[in-house]
């Protein structure tokens, strides 16, 4: 395992949100309030809020500024779609950065954690990094069919994704999957870890986390070391076999399997979030403050990233 990061976790008090944060605060709140309020479960079982999910997401990168495109994903007797915001390079146009946000839940759960708030980063970063000049190309993906039982199987969207980079040879330099972006507390006690990483870990779930395999590890040290350099929220990272099973439970993994170094920024779900995949993920329960610091962070970040 590597534990060791580049650059400092942040500590302190955070400076209070500016205008242009307490803008970013509001339409990160309004994008979950749509999905996990309005929407509300969105899955298979559910299709019509599956598509309207699509659709919200669709225009939000309208809003934005953007030209979305839809991949049709075959899902039993269903079609659903992953919806993409394409950021074109210039003289590394050929090397492709993709962040991506699953915007499905399982059934039972509104979803807000898990994960409108992965996908109102995602539209944000849409709208931050629009217009932007970068070296390396740029695709913001919302997935659809993470959660189980499609997790794994031809209808998860972000598995056919990557099954389709690769067959056209797309030179994908990395992958972020956005899970979990909103929970946090600074409560001793209030995280959890998996056997062993809690000797190395803090104990409040304050931070955000950055998380790979071992083949990876470039990438998460690259993501971290960037996202420290401006951003106000703690930071932890780690790069560590696939046989620690929930390294691997989200969109990235996909990218694994496609032989792409990919890995999950998340605030660690069930190891923090008592609410998790229940009736109580609901948008009341966030943290829209931190979310916008993240994000903004997040953006610098992948400024920095895609003009290396």
């Amino acid at each position: 395992m590597i534990l060791h990061m580049p650059g400092s976790s942040f500590q302190g008090e955070p400076q209070a949100l500016d205008e242009e944060a307490q803008a970013l605060y509001g339409r990160l709140h309004g994008h979950v309030l749509q999905l996990a309020g309005e929407i509300g479960e969105r899955h298979y079982w559910r299709p019509d809020a599956l598509h309207a999910a699509a659709d919200y997401i669709e225009h939000a990168f309208q809003a934005a500024g953007h030209e979305p495109l839809r991949h049709a994903v075959p899902t039993g007797n269903q079609t659903f779609h992953n919806v993409e915001v394409r950021i074109p390079g210039g003289r590394l146009a050929s090397e492709v950065l993709v962040v991506g946000a699953h915007y499905d839940t399982v059934r039972g759960s509104p979803g807000a954690d898990d994960n409108a708030s992965g996908v109102a980063v995602l539209i944000e970063l849409a709208r931050l990094l629009q217009g932007v000049p970068l070296d390396r190309t740029l695709h913001l993906v919302a997935f659809a069919n993470e959660e189980m039982p499609f997790f794994g199987t031809d209808a998860m969207g972000s598995l056919r994704y990557a099954r389709q980079a690769r067959e056209e040879g797309m030179n994908i330099t990395g992958m972020i999957a956005l899970e979990m972006l909103g929970y946090y507390t600074d409560a001793p006690g209030s995280q959890y870890h998996p056997p062993l990483l809690g000797y190395f870990y803090p104990d409040r779930g304050d931070f955000v986390a950055f998380i790979g395999n071992l083949s990876s590890r470039s990438l998460v040290r690259e993501a971290i070391g960037a996202f420290r350099e401006s951003a106000q929220v703690p930071s932890e990272g780690l790069s560590a076999p696939e046989l620690i099973g929930d390294i691997r439970r989200s969109d990235h993994w996909a990218f694994w399997e496609m032989g792409y170094p990919a890995m999950m920024l998340t605030d660690t779900a069930n190891f923090r979030n008592p609410h998790y995949h229940g009736p109580s993920d609901t948008p009341d329960r966030l943290d829209y403050e931190t979310m916008a610091r993240v994000t903004a962070g997040l953006a610098r970040a992948l400024e920095v990233m895609a003009r290396r």
